[in-house]
């Protein structure tokens, strides 16, 4: 049974699901449930394993969803079933960790800016998905959920749910104005779009004409990534991820030797 539930929280941990391992580690009494008892539970309510069924277990997968949705690492709690209400008696005690509860980055396009970026997203800790065309591209992201989807299917195969960071740098303007209308549609913290200011310009201004609104429109972030690199693919990399952090933890532009 435990590999069952290691196997299960594995595999939706590839997914770039978050999973509350819960683990019994003490009981006292007529307990249910047994030291060393699991339960692997998934955000939406799904789970494999026991930690002894009834109320309590319900109890249990409630604050494990509790602690997915605050992006807690770790909770322990202390359970009393006969104020569960199970006739049973006794206490047990538990144990958990949150694996994968990270923020998802999804990347459309699959160059050489993409790639290196999909590389310090990752050990940053970032859930990463590459949305490109190229199958043949797949293994240059060892690290990334990779998906090969047509520009005209974005809306058909949401690639992008579930990722609260958008960047997009595919090969060519017209796949960056699909993926960048496909983007809009979502509820994404950040929307940041490579190009130069031309490039920006002219999209905007087509995307306004054709009844996008001013408010939508700054939710873009593009020309893309804070002023500190050149033209080097690694360093745009280093500059879109400084402002996917920057948004991300609430940041400063300031120097930390001036704060």
């Amino acid at each position: 049974m435990e590999n069952e539930i290691l196997t299960f929280a594995d595999r939706h941990l590839k997914t770039g699901k978050a999973v509350a391992l819960v683990t019994v580690t003490e009981t006292t009494g007529s307990s249910p449930a047994t030291p060393g008892q699991m339960i692997a539970v998934l955000p939406g309510g799904e789970s494999c394993g026991t930690v002894g069924g009834g109320s309590s277990e319900a109890y249990i997968i409630n604050r494990a969803l509790s602690a997915i949705k605050n992006n807690e690492k770790v909770f322990s709690m202390s359970i009393d079933h006969a104020e569960n209400g199970m006739i049973c008696g006794g206490t047990m005690e538990v144990f958990a960790n949150v694996l994968g509860n990270y923020s998802g980055i999804c990347i459309f396009g699959g160059g050489h800016i993409a790639q290196s970026l999909s590389a310090i997203a990752h050990k940053t800790g970032f859930f990463v998905t590459i949305v490109e065309d190229r199958a043949e591209l797949e293994c240059e992201f060892p690290d990334a959920c990779y998906i090969v989807c047509n520009p005209d299917m974005y809306e058909a195969t949401d690639p992008a749910a579930g990722s609260d960071f958008t960047v997009i740098c595919t090969r060519g303007h017209e796949t960056d104005d699909k993926a960048l209308r496909y983007c809009l549609k979502g509820n994404h913290k950040y929307i940041g779009m490579i190009g130069s200011k031309k490039k920006v310009t002219e999209i905007f201004a087509k995307l306004k004409k054709e009844g996008v609104s001013q408010d939508d429109l700054d939710r873009i972030y593009a020309p893309i990534g804070l002023d500190v690199a050149d033209s080097a693919p690694a360093e745009i990399a280093v500059a879109i991820l400084a402002e996917l952090l920057l948004i991300k933890n609430n940041g400063t532009l300031n120097h930390k030797k001036n704060t």
